[in-house]
């Protein structure tokens, strides 16, 4: 294995975080690209939403490009800064012979009506066109729970829990599963041509990922259904007069609307990545 230098975009957050630490490990050097100093990294200021500075990709071998603005909701806001911000770093990392590896999402499928998706879709397009990788995550767990399933896992000490989507589905994967997988493709000098799936690839319904994630913490809410059409009329409602929401409409709506399949999920087994069901994974999760 070469040793690469590996700058990482959003290392602040739930999956940056987990991926740098597994880049660590496995003997590659560290670079955090973040608005704010990183002292547990060489700390290179970088801003989504700003031009790249000369000398930000010096000596880099790869981004891995996990920074996203969520907060935004407006479709034309969020292809302003994630898709614009996205297509600036490729262009950067081209220039000096890096290469982009991509986080997207398993939200990111033909035909998908969330703004999230579409978006990640235009990402992965600008990526793999510059051979690049793009890697949809499913839905991480494990370990210190951020991202959506840590707003979920927080909604499970009320009695009573409405639900959207019960019957629908996701794809899960552990944290250290995901971390494992992200490094298996930024150190093989292959390129797969086309986007990844990493998750699990037996679906999970959404009543029972709730249902476990309660367990786990020794709950036992009772899950009541309500339609979804008018809870996401309802949140896009409130977005559109500037409310900030604990769970974003858009994020409602890949709930219930999720991608059928796992592209690629059987080549992990090539690579040694092990993926974990949900059931097997959820014991790790800590409350």
């Amino acid at each position: 294995m070469r040793r690469q230098c590996v700058a990482i975009t959003g290392i602040r957050g739930y999956v940056g975080s987990a991926v740098a630490v597994a880049a660590r490990e496995a003997g590659h050097d560290v670079i955090a690209l973040s608005r704010f100093e990183d002292h547990r990294y060489p700390w290179r200021s970088y801003d989504l939403a700003k031009p790249i500075a000369p000398g930000t990709l010096d000596h880099v071998d790869v981004v891995v490009h996990c920074a996203w603005d969520l907060a935004l909701t407006r479709e034309a806001d969020v292809h302003s800064v994630n898709v614009r911000g996205t297509s600036s770093l490729v262009a950067a990392a081209s220039a000096v012979g890096a290469r982009v590896c991509l986080i997207s999402s398993m939200s990111a499928y033909a035909g998908t009506r969330q703004v999230y998706g579409r978006a990640k879709l235009t990402c992965e397009r600008e990526v793999v066109g510059a051979r690049g990788d793009a890697i949809r995550l499913g839905l991480v767990y494990g370990g210190r729970a951020g991202g959506l399933i840590g707003s979920l896992s927080r909604l499970m000490s009320l009695p009573l829990l409405p639900t959207v989507g019960a019957s629908s589905h996701q794809f899960t994967v552990h944290v250290d599963d995901m971390a494992l997988g992200v490094i298996r493709i930024i150190e093989r000098e292959k390129r797969s041509g086309e986007p990844v799936g990493l998750a699990h690839p037996a679906p999970v319904r959404f009543d029972h990922l709730l249902r476990q994630l309660a367990a786990v913490r020794g709950k036992h809410p009772m899950l009541v259904p309500v339609p979804w059409q008018p809870v996401y009329g309802g949140m896009r409602l409130l977005e559109r007069v500037g409310l900030t929401l604990p769970l974003r409409a858009d994020s409602l709506l890949g709930l219930v609307q999720p991608a059928t399949s796992v592209p690629q999920h059987e080549a992990w087994a090539t690579m040694g990545v092990p993926l974990r069901s949900f059931d097997e994974g959820i014991k790790d999760l800590a409350p």
